[in-house]
């Protein structure tokens, strides 16, 4: 079932936009759940979440010349 789940949330990254009603059907479920941790950024990355309200910012690069 994970498998199922990761495809979702790859899915909502992605950009795909579920319709309304098929989202209003799955509302509460884990499928919508995944779908829309995806759709809205959501990962963790070393035990840290990242998401709307922990976005992660973009490390300057140093140039080692």
């Amino acid at each position: 079932m994970n498998g199922i789940y990761h495809r979702i949330y790859l899915a909502g990254y992605s950009g795909w936009h579920m319709p309304r009603s098929v989202r209003r059907m799955i509302a509460g479920s884990e499928i919508h759940r995944a779908w829309f941790l995806g759709f809205t950024g959501h990962f963790i990355e070393n035990d840290i979440k990242y998401g709307l309200a922990n976005p992660r910012t973009q490390e300057p690069m140093h140039n080692d010349i």
